[in-house]
C-alpha cells in the first residue's frame, strides 16, 4: 500500500526544539511596533475545516481585530506539521490545527481553546462511499480499495487506523492505497468523482456541507460512525504572552455571548469555544499509544 505522508521523525523534533527555542526569542522580542501599538497576531487555519469560505474568513478576522483591538492575520495551512513547525519557531502565534499536539510535540504548544459542536467538544468521522456502492457495510469490507482522509495527522485517519488494529488487520498493508486531500470537502468530491472507494469525513464538515451543498451529499452514503474524539482545537505557542493568551482566549470563548459573535458562529457551524482541558484528548493519545505512534 502506498501512503503519501511524511512524518516527523524523533531527530527533527529535537533539532526543532532548539532552533524553535532561538529563533522564537528572536522573533518574539523584536515584534512589539516601534510605535507602541499594539502588535501583529497571526493565525494559522486548516483549509480542511474552512474550504473556499473566503468571506467568512475575513468577517471573522474583522470581527477578532475588532474585540482584540490589534491587527489579525490569518494564514492557511494545508499541512499540521507546517503549523506546527512555524508556532515552534516563532512565526505564528495561534493555529487551529486538526490533532492536539501531545507526546513528542505537545512542549511545543499550549492548549487556547476548543470548538463546541451540537453542545460538545467532540467531533466524530464517517466512513462514506460512492451512493451506488449498496454493499459496503463495515471499514473490513473495504480491503485492497483505496481511501481518501483529509489529513495523515487527522483523527478519523488515526481512528480508522486504530479500528484495523483492534481487528487483527495491518494498517500499513490493508489498503492498496490511501491518499490525503487536505480538505474533508475534496475527500467526498474523490468520492463522487472515483478517485477512491471512501473516504473518512469529520461529521461538522459533513453536516456543513450537507447544509451548503446537499447535491453532493447524496451522491454519497455513510457505512459507519466512530467513536466521539477530542474536536481539533486552536493552540498558541510558547512565546505569547501570558495577556496575549488570555485576551485571545476571551474574544474566542466571549463570542457565545456576543450577537455577532453568535452570528459568526452560526454561519461556522459551531456552537462556540470553551477553555481546552488535555481529557478531551485521551482517547486519541490511547489509540496512538496502541498503534506505536508515542
Amino acid at each position: 500500500m502506498k501512503i503519501e505522508m511524511l512524518p516527523f521523525c524523533n531527530a527533527a523534533h529535537r533539532f526543532l526544539r532548539v532552533l524553535g527555542l532561538v529563533v522564537s526569542i528572536f522573533l518574539f522580542s523584536s515584534s512589539a511596533q516601534a510605535d507602541g501599538n499594539p502588535r501583529l497576531f497571526r493565525i494559522s487555519l486548516p483549509q480542511s475545516i474552512f474550504h473556499m469560505q473566503f468571506e467568512l474568513v475575513a468577517d471573522w478576522r474583522q470581527y477578532l481585530q475588532n474585540k482584540l483591538h490589534r491587527p489579525v492575520e490569518f494564514v492557511t495551512n494545508r499541512k499540521f506539521a507546517d503549523s506546527i513547525v512555524q508556532l515552534h519557531v516563532g512565526k505564528l502565534d495561534f493555529a487551529w490545527v486538526t490533532d492536539y499536539p501531545n507526546a513528542a510535540i505537545g512542549y511545543q504548544v499550549r492548549l487556547l481553546a476548543v470548538p463546541l459542536y451540537k453542545g460538545k467538544p467532540f467531533f466524530t468521522s464517517y466512513l462514506i462511499v460512492p451512493v451506488s456502492d449498496t454493499q459496503t457495510a463495515s471499514l473490513l469490507q473495504l480491503k485492497g480499495t483505496v481511501l481518501a482522509f483529509a489529513d495523515p495527522t487527522s483523527n478519523s485517519h488515526i481512528e480508522h487506523r486504530y479500528a484495523l488494529f483492534k481487528a487483527g488487520e495491518d494498517p500499513r498493508q490493508f489498503f492498496r492505497k490511501v491518499f490525503f486531500t487536505h480538505s474533508h470537502r475534496e475527500s467526498i468530491e474523490s468520492v463522487i468523482l472515483g478517485l477512491a472507494n471512501a473516504a473518512e469525513v469529520d461529521n461538522f464538515i459533513w453536516d456543513t456541507v450537507a447544509k451548503s451543498n446537499p447535491e453532493l451529499i447524496r451522491q454519497t452514503r455513510v457505512v459507519a460512525k466512530s467513536q466521539e474524539f477530542g474536536a481539533p482545537p486552536l493552540v498558541a505557542n510558547h512565546f505569547v504572552s501570558k495577556e496575549e493568551f488570555a485576551t485571545m482566549q476571551n474574544a474566542l470563548i466571549g463570542m457565545a455571548q456576543d450577537p455577532e459573535g453568535v452570528e459568526l458562529l452560526k454561519r461556522m457551524s459551531l456552537d462556540g469555544f470553551i477553555h481546552g482541558e488535555a481529557k478531551f484528548y485521551e482517547r486519541q493519545v490511547q489509540m496512538k499509544k496502541a498503534l506505536g505512534e508515542q
